[in-house]
């Protein structure tokens, strides 16, 4: 991914970006060991560590609630793109606690996974962000259908799918909306309902019709969806179930938004792209490549990581390689994410 031009960039944020684009779990009741289908080392930079395929924990139970990876593509990125200007001799001042699976040192490449989270409760079966795709701007024939099937080996098919929200439009979160069937894009879930925000909508359509972004992300991964009709427009939060709420946090894209739960006494929150990889808990005014609007999405990052620090609140990230799941902790050298179990 680190030979992408200015225009694949704006291709891959698919809204207009400027340059581009807790033991309040229990963890670990199933685990992978990295086969082909759940890990995918792949990249134009060349593979991932082989430390960060695993085995790790793929599903995870916070009260009632189920969460489940969903896995796509295990990637690496230049850090250096990724934060313009950062002291990135900082990740090695936080080796401790910055393995591999999240920063390869060699390359200075931070790692990106790409997963869904599947959020599975009572009468509730819920997709949160659905990742590349298949035939879609930047991936077209790679890794074809491998979230499908990782999918499918958690036990649900599209046509069970009752809910998908997208905490964003960037392309590498809404892929999978939609599928090519006989030269036509239609949604992948065709019973589900779909929650988007409003105002991440009314962005898109308006970057794409005023010519600053390309059309692609819109045409295929999000105008079939609202055509379909199944699509509700949240204007602020949003109750999906008991326990399942869609909070907004905008920045990384005008209509960005999280999922919270709490069930049990038990509390977890599917954080989007509010944080991409953990340097940015000890370093949470590092300026990324990827935010739309860099002050708003540093000063909602900062009060998420402020908010959530030494609680009893599981970290989900969209991004997060390796084991994922965490909490935001406090340490002699600042904040820092520890994975579960650790």
């Amino acid at each position: 991914m680190t030979n992408l031009s200015r225009r694949h960039w704006l291709a891959l944020a698919g809204a207009g970006a400027a340059s581009l684009a807790l033991p309040g779990c229990t963890a670990g009741s199933r685990t992978i060991s990295a086969p082909a289908a759940r890990v995918i080392p792949t990249g134009a930079s060349g593979p991932v560590p082989a430390s960060a395929g695993g085995p790790w924990p793929i599903d995870w139970t916070v009260g009632d609630v189920r969460i489940t990876k969903v896995l796509d593509v295990v990637e690496p990125f230049d850090a250096a793109r990724a934060y313009p200007g950062a002291p990135l001799e900082a990740f090695a001042a936080n080796a401790d606690w910055l393995p591999a699976h999240f920063y390869d040192p060699a390359r200075k490449a931070i790692i990106f996974s790409f997963h869904s989270y599947l959020v599975r409760t009572a009468g509730l079966t819920m997709i949160v962000d659905t990742c590349w795709g298949e035939d879609t701007p930047l991936r077209a024939r790679q890794h074809h259908g491998r979230w499908l099937e990782n999918l499918a080996a958690a036990g649900v098919r599209p046509e069970h799918v009752d809910v998908v929200t997208c905490t964003h439009f960037h392309a590498d979160h809404v892929g999978w909306n939609t599928r090519l069937r006989d030269g036509r894009w239609v949604p992948t879930f065709p019973r589900a309902r779909h929650l988007f925000n409003a105002t991440e909508i009314a962005q898109l359509e308006a970057s794409v019709e005023a010519g600053t972004t390309p059309p692609a992300v819109y045409e295929q991964s999000v105008q079939p969806v609202l055509q379909s009709g199944h699509v509700i427009r949240l204007d602020g939060g949003y109750d999906v179930a008991r326990g399942v709420r869609i909070v907004p946090s905008p920045g990384h894209s005008p209509g960005h938004q999280h999922v919270e739960i709490a069930s049990r006494g038990r509390r977890a929150v599917l954080s989007g792209d509010l944080v991409h990889n953990p340097i940015e808990i000890r370093h949470p005014e590092w300026t990324k490549v990827f935010d739309q609007d860099k002050g708003a999405a540093r000063a909602t990052r900062t009060r998420f990581i402020e908010s959530h620090t030494d609680v009893d609140v599981t970290l989900f990230a969209a991004h997060f390689a390796g084991p994922t799941a965490g909490r935001i902790v406090s340490s002699s050298g600042g904040r820092r994410f520890r994975p579960l179990g650790d």
